[in-house]
């Protein structure tokens, strides 16, 4: 958002310290509505979907790996950060448009033996796949069923969402209890399960 000229901003739905409104995302990122006004009419003739569901509100939240369709353009974007720092929508296939990978963060045994797995976007998803908690999972939106699972391990690809090492990637060297040691093209990082996300 630029430093000057925009008077007024919008608070997030959810998610307030994590989470980017719509009206930033197209107006002050893709640069696809000019005014709140021409946003509230793009949003009331339901052209707008995150994660596959329409759009009501203008300052709905979005968050790490959501999807944005705006079916109309055949547009299609991923929110992620980028390795300055910075929140950044890419551009995406439709058909990647419809999954997201998500952390877990808890699991629950609800009545009856169904497992409930918590995520980081604040979904809770029943499934009976075999995951722990810091593992990533892949959900396709249509489906609501886990494509992919991603186990925190050695090896395994990640991203760090949190500290001053915010929006690097690399492979986990080794596992030791609470702490992980990442390798990325420049250096070996020490973090905490909390602060990474497994990708791949």
């Amino acid at each position: 958002i630029p430093r000057k000229g925009t008077k007024y901003l919008v608070t997030p739905s959810h998610e307030k310290k994590e989470g980017i409104p719509i009206l930033i995302i197209m107006r002050d990122i893709l640069h696809l509505a000019k005014k709140r006004k021409e946003l509230k009419k793009i949003i009331d003739e339901k052209k707008i979907k995150i994660n596959d569901k329409i759009v009501r509100e203008d300052n709905l939240s979005m968050l790490l790996f959501d999807t944005l369709r705006i079916d109309e353009m055949k547009k299609y974007y991923r929110l992620v950060i980028s390795e300055n720092k910075k929140v950044a929508l890419v551009e995406i296939s439709e058909k990647e448009s419809k999954t997201k990978v998500a952390k877990v963060i808890g699991k629950k045994i609800l009545k009856g033996g169904k497992l409930q797995i918590n995520l980081s976007d604040g979904r809770n998803i029943l499934s009976n796949e075999k995951v722990k908690t810091g593992d990533s999972i892949q959900v396709n939106f249509e489906t609501k069923k886990i494509e992919k699972v991603m186990p925190i391990k050695e090896k395994s690809e990640v991203l760090v969402i949190k500290g001053k090492h915010i929006g690097k990637s690399g492979k986990i060297l080794k596992i030791n209890d609470d702490e992980i040691i990442v390798k990325t093209d420049k250096s070996e990082l020490k973090l905490g399960k909390d602060d990474l996300i497994i990708i791949n």
